[in-house]
């Protein structure tokens, strides 16, 4: 989840920071020729974007960025036997990761944890700045005393339409007049001794801020710059917005009035800031500022000229907020889908050339059946056990729920198991899912779907799932269905199969992506290995050409399934001569699957070759 976050809000701020850049750009322009307004509503519309952790996806983003992968192929098939870990479920002499390679994080976990952190010291840090300083501001306050101040304080909301009336306080530790306050906010002077105009005129810039809530727009700006912290644009930004809404403040207050008007209003100002220390303080507003933005703000209080509201120009900013979270939508991180998150590896199973199941990538989880064929899986080779509702048959006498008729996929983030006896008609084909490691389980029914031999199960990412399933028609031939999922395995769709190119008993199957699937069938009329592969989401299907050396050619070749890491795959061959297995071969692919060539680096062979 944290992952997911992370790159949603990295591809956002990437994406906005064009517009960023270019606003910066065009800021004198638009100061120019606009109100202060235009800036003001403009600098909003983009930190409610930065806080909103969504994106629009499309299924092949015309955009990658590619980070580096935690764990590359080569490091998580270790060239090692594996060890058995399941009763009576042969394991395939595979290359298979060693040690606990799936708890090592990734770089893009770590920098998600980096962000994290960062995040949460910044916004600490500014929170707890704000909670001491608002602790010591009320610890040396007291109410407002002078008769006439209220009086005045009455006559300005009663003005400006605002009831009731806020609360005044005069504290010392407060550098100069400022709101404080998220529910109620509170009116601090750092002393009562301002002239009727100087007060009246604090008042109406306070009560200003206080009627569009600026505070809060603050506080979004903090959130903002936390959740961003590794932009500099961003923190430009939020210093830019800052400015204008002090900027729109004034203007509100001077508007429609005369020269001699707003030169009493920057000379109210200049006296604030020369009776006090001027400094930031976190989430309030200021009567005074700093040098450099006073320049700004004075040289738009002076300025007499009209300018436009700049609707139009809104208008145009908002099309290019909204360009730019297309722009987002056909980003892509490598390595981390932006709809989807990445899957811990899972044990994958597939069939000998004897019908045998067996385990061709063992992540160290796995299922065990009792005698009465209660099915229960394990996590951490062995650390976490968990129970299924699963009972499969153990007499042979019910078709379909036989432990060689179940498919399983196991991993840590999803454990999948796909049975049943599925006629088409009414008997439906059930998946059982699980997404904690086996503290609870949602069966899903697939109506309509066929198969009640040999099933195939596994998921590209928590969302993304697909399901092959076979049963025999007639001696030596099999239909083969193959059904996918975008939902996490509630709903399941039917894709085409390649029944009218090859109709055989499936060894093996997987998918790499959406899009890219295998079916890998025993041999037959040949020594194979035969694949058919799909790169459309089945909608058509052909035949993989497999080039091996001349050694193999003797050797009777099973496919058996597919594994997957990220884009980087293996094709586990298992070769048999005379009914007795003599190794395991495997094709790599570094592309999805979409090229393979045989790789002898990966080899397992016995020594009776």
């Amino acid at each position: 989840m944290i992952t997911g976050l992370f790159t949603d809000f990295l591809v956002i701020s990437v994406t906005l920071s064009l517009v960023i850049i270019g606003l910066i750009t065009l800021t004198p322009l638009l100061r120019k020729h606009y109100s202060a307004k235009l800036s003001y509503w403009i600098w909003l519309i983009l930190t409610l974007r930065l806080l909103l952790p969504f994106n629009f996806s499309f299924t092949n983003p015309p955009v990658a960025i590619h980070l580096p992968e935690g764990q590359a192929i080569a490091t998580v098939f270790q060239s090692s036997v594996s060890q058995n870990l399941q009763a009576d479920t042969p394991v395939i002499s595979q290359p298979v990761q060693t040690g606990d390679v799936s708890h090592i994080p990734s770089i893009i976990n770590i920098f998600a944890y980096i962000w994290v952190t960062g995040a949460v010291l910044f916004l600490g840090y500014h929170l707890l700045s704000y909670f001491f300083f608002r602790k010591q501001v009320l610890r040396w306050s007291s109410p407002l005393q002078r008769e006439d101040m209220f009086a005045k304080l009455k006559q300005v909301a009663k003005e400006m339409h605002v009831t009731p009336a806020i609360p005044v306080l005069i504290s010392s530790k407060v550098p100069n007049p400022l709101l404080m306050g998220f529910y109620k906010p509170t009116l601090f002077l750092p002393h009562d001794q301002y002239s009727d105009e100087e007060l009246e005129f604090i008042l109406k810039h306070e009560l200003v801020h206080y009627k569009r809530h600026d505070i809060i727009y603050k506080l979004l700006l903090l959130i903002v710059q936390a959740l961003h912290w590794f932009n500099p644009l961003v923190w430009f930004m939020a210093r830019e917005a800052v400015r204008e809404i002090e900027i729109y403040c004034d203007d509100t207050v001077v508007r429609k009035q005369n020269a001699a008007y707003r030169k009493k209003y920057c000379e109210a100002i200049l006296s604030v800031m020369q009776s006090n220390a001027t400094r930031h303080v976190a989430l309030s507003t200021n009567f005074a500022g700093g040098k450099h933005s006073m320049k700004q703000r004075f040289g738009s209080i002076l300025n007499m000229k009209e300018k436009r509201n700049g609707v139009g120009a809104f208008l145009a900013v908002l099309m290019v907020v909204s360009v730019t979270a297309v722009l987002a939508a056909c980003t892509n991180l490598t390595g981390q889908s932006t709809d989807t998150a990445a899957l811990k590896p899972g044990t994958i199973y597939s069939y000998s050339s004897s019908g045998e199941q067996v385990v061709v990538h063992d992540a160290g989880n796995a299922y065990s059946m009792d005698e009465d064929g209660n099915v229960s899986v394990s996590y951490r080779k062995g650390e976490i056990q968990a129970q299924t509702p699963l009972k499969l048959d153990t007499t042979g006498t019910e078709m379909g729920m036989g432990r060689a008729d179940t498919g399983f996929y196991i991993s840590e983030d999803k454990t999948a198991i796909v049975y049943g006896f599925a006629d088409g008609k009414e008997s439906p084909l059930h998946v059982l899912i699980s997404d904690d490691m086996g503290k609870s389980w949602n069966n899903y029914n697939i109506a309509g779907a066929k198969g009640y031999d040999a099933k195939f199960i596994g998921f590209t990412d928590k969302q993304n799932g697909w399901i092959v399933s076979g049963g025999s028609a007639g001696v030596g031939r099999s239909l083969n269905y193959v059904y996918q999922t975008s939902d996490g395995g509630k709903t399941w769709t039917e894709l085409g199969n390649p029944n009218d190119l090859y109709a055989e008993s499936l060894a093996g199957a997987g998918f790499s992506n959406k899009d890219i699937g295998f079916l890998g069938f025993r041999y037959y009329e040949d020594n194979g290995p035969v694949i058919y592969w799909t790169k459309d989401k089945g909608q058509s299907w052909e035949k993989l050409v497999v080039s091996l050396p001349e050694t193999f050619n003797e050797y009777q070749k099973t496919p058996l399934s597919p594994i997957f890491i990220g884009k980087e795959g293996l094709y586990p061959i298992l070769l048999s001569k005379e009914g007795n297995t003599v190794g395991t071969i495997y094709l790599s692919s570094k592309d999805n699957g979409l090229k393979w060539t045989y790789d002898p680096a990966y080899d397992q062979m016995s020594d009776s070759k």
